[in-house]
This record gives C-alpha cells, sequence and structure tokens, in this order.
C-alpha cells in the first residue's frame, strides 16, 4: 500500500510526524472492517552508514509504525514488522531528495490464515 502524503523519516529517525500519524489513524480505521487480513509493515533506510545501524534504524521505523497502528485499535496479532536496511531503495541514494524518499516504511495487507481457509473451501 502507498500513502499520497508518503510515510518518510528523517536521517537516522524513526519518529512519525503528524501527517504520517493523520494517513496512519485513516489506514487503521479503515482496517477495522477488514478484520480477516494481516499487515506486514517493512521499515526501509538510504544507504548512509552502516548496515549494522540501518538494519536497527529500519526495524524501529517499522515498530513505530506498528506501535502507532495499535494505539489507533489495530490488534498487535495482526501486525508483523521487518526490517529492510537499505537493500531496497525506490531512489537514488546519489541525491538527498533520493536518499529522503528511501527512508519510509512500506504497509502490505494480506489475506489471514480464516480467510485462506474460506477461500479454499468456497465460503
Amino acid at each position: 500500500m502507498t500513502f499520497d502524503s508518503g510515510i518518510l523519516f528523517g536521517f537516522n529517525s524513526s519518529n512519525l510526524n503528524d501527517t504520517s500519524k493523520e494517513t496512519l489513524k485513516k489506514f487503521a480505521d479503515t482496517m477495522k472492517d477488514m478484520e480477516q487480513t494481516d499487515i506486514t509493515i517493512y521499515g526501509h533506510t538510504d544507504n548512509v552508514g552502516t548496515a549494522q545501524a540501518n538494519e536497527r534504524v529500519s526495524a524501529r521505523r517499522a515498530d513505530a509504525v506498528a506501535a502507532y497502528l495499535n494505539s489507533c485499535g489495530m490488534s498487535k496479532d495482526r501486525i508483523i514488522t521487518k526490517g529492510m536496511s537499505f537493500n531496497m531503495p525506490v531512489a537514488s541514494n546519489d541525491t538527498e531528495e533520493g536518499r529522503a524518499q528511501n527512508r519510509r516504511v512500506e504497509i502490505y495487507i494480506t489475506a489471514n490464515e480464516e480467510m485462506v481457509k474460506e477461500a479454499a473451501a468456497g465460503i
């Protein structure tokens, strides 16, 4: 899922800004009606710094989004987080603008086990 406002972070930061919080609140409200889904949150970084440091920062970003969604009423049981470090850039890391685009999270929505079983049974 891609958000128009983007959920982007400052350098070495996992703090959510007000725009991101507003976007995530709307997302959480929508997801409350989709109880048979789970989400995976992938945190990403630019390529500045060590791989180890970026692993930690990317995981903190994913965890920050998960915690905020949980505070908006989404069950922790429906959320998985993963830090991807700088391994999957969406833009060039050669410019500040590109690095800023790479400091992000991505949220994927998937059917949970119950929904998969119902689909297989033709329900």
